[in-house]
């Protein structure tokens, strides 16, 4: 009998850690906030800022953990970060007051995208290139694993303890976090050379590795010059923008322009996540077979199309419709785009490329929000919000066909510009 080789073990691992930094870390928050804002009376304001200091900690940690990923490795930080996200949680629960949930909150960020990139990142050293799609669109299943736990879990457990339910929330969530962390900590290897192996779907003949001497402006030549991680970048941007509408309004925009009552409105977006569990292998799937940037455009013009269909209808059986093929999307753009930027770097360098373009969409999903809010201020409802969401979405569309034409000019070869130079210092036996 064939053993299952070690990499599929470690994308399980990784499963884990994404459901630890986003699906507990980030999106958790959404549904503590509102009884953790009446158990520690905040204005409005305040919560807004507890909910952003979390995008940016998560701002922050992103632009630098790529070089804490080359100094000190994948498994470290990402050990480091889950325990950063845990401690963050425990202030939280012991909150009593506006700044230390502010503080807690920033810790959560903070871990979570220092957690986040390395993990995806290290994905990238077990699998091969035309793997790695469907390993990264798995592993983003922890977030819609999390969107879910959360969603049932904390409702119910401020149902027992009307007071002091959210902090258990906090604590429980906490302690998920740190198993998770030791179980990486004992099992998830940097990489597969450790162990003898080579990457899942790799047939290359690499008996023999080389080690490699990285030049000091490798990064920067790498990364920060490469046109092509830019445009990546900017096309994350957009998709930082448009997405946000979706996944924080949703609930609100049934309940106040189309009439649902709570319970509906919670069970349609329940249904939202579990649906989005399958979205990044699906389509991680598919841009294996057909190409990142073709299928990214195609991804966002359904993703326009369904906030489109949102905004202009109000029946029931339609809006569950659109939101079920938003759904089948949501997580495919953050597989696919983090998969797209080991296509123009070398793997040592990825980490950084995807903390770099991460950056893109953090700032697109920090000012979507204050956006949203001054439109409905402004008109009263949530439709031009909708519709600059759906416009953002398909500027993202032509941003991909874009770049879908220049890498079929043979511009993404690997010696091509952005390339870092590397000298070979000896060779193993």
């Amino acid at each position: 009998m064939k053993k299952l080789h070690r990499g599929w073990w470690i994308l399980f691992f990784i499963v884990l850690s994404v459901l630890a930094c986003l699906g507990f870390g980030r999106f958790a928050l959404g549904a503590i906030l509102p009884f953790m804002k009446d158990g520690l009376r905040l204005s409005y304001g305040e919560t807004g800022l507890v909910a952003s200091s979390v995008f940016l900690g998560y701002l922050i940690s992103v632009t630098t953990v790529g070089h804490f990923v080359l100094r000190y490795r994948p498994k470290k930080v990402i050990v480091a970060s889950l325990f950063a996200i845990a401690f963050g949680m425990v202030v939280n629960a012991n909150a009593a007051s506006f700044w230390t949930a502010y503080f807690g909150s920033f810790l959560i960020g903070i871990g979570s995208g220092g957690a986040y990139i390395p993990s995806l990142g290290l994905l990238g050293q077990w699998f091969s290139r035309e793997r790695k799609g469907m390993a990264l669109g798995i592993a983003m299943a922890g977030a819609g694993i999390g969107i879910v736990f959360s969603g049932l879990a904390v409702p119910a457990l401020v149902g027992i303890d009307p007071v002091s339910g959210w902090r258990y929330s906090w604590y429980i969530l906490a302690a998920g976090v740190v198993l998770i962390s030791l179980a990486n900590w004992m099992t998830i290897r940097n990489d597969p050379s450790e162990l003898g192996l080579k990457p899942i779907g790799e047939t290359d003949d690499k008996s023999k590795p080389t080690t490699k001497k990285i030049g000091i402006g490798s990064a920067r030549n790498q990364v920060y010059k490469n046109k092509f991680i830019w445009l990546i970048g900017l096309n994350y941007l957009a998709w930082g923008f448009s997405y946000i509408i979706f996944s924080t309004f949703l609930v609100d925009y049934l309940m106040t322009d189309v009439g649902f009552d709570k319970q509906l409105a919670g069970t349609y977006f329940s249904i939202a996540g579990i649906v989005s569990i399958i979205s990044g292998f699906l389509w991680g799937s598919i841009s294996d077979r057909f190409g990142r940037m073709m299928t990214l455009a195609v991804v966002f013009g359904i993703q326009c199309f369904m906030l489109l269909t949102i905004s202009f209808t109000s029946f029931p059986s339609l809006l569950l419709a659109s939101i079920i093929l938003y759904s089948l999307t949501l997580w495919g753009v953050p597989t696919i785009m983090n998969a797209s930027v080991s296509d123009f770097v070398d793997t040592l360098f990825v980490p950084i490329a995807m903390g770099f373009i991460t950056l893109f969409f953090s700032i697109g999903q920090f000012i979507s929000p204050m956006v949203t809010g001054f439109l409905i201020d402004m008109s009263g409802s949530y439709f031009p919000a909708l519709l600059l969401s759906a416009t953002v979405s398909m500027l993202g569309g032509f941003g991909c066909g874009r770049l879908y034409k220049l890498t079929n000019r043979g511009q993404n070869l690997p010696n091509n510009e952005g390339k870092a130079t590397y000298q070979t210092v000896k060779q193993q036996d």
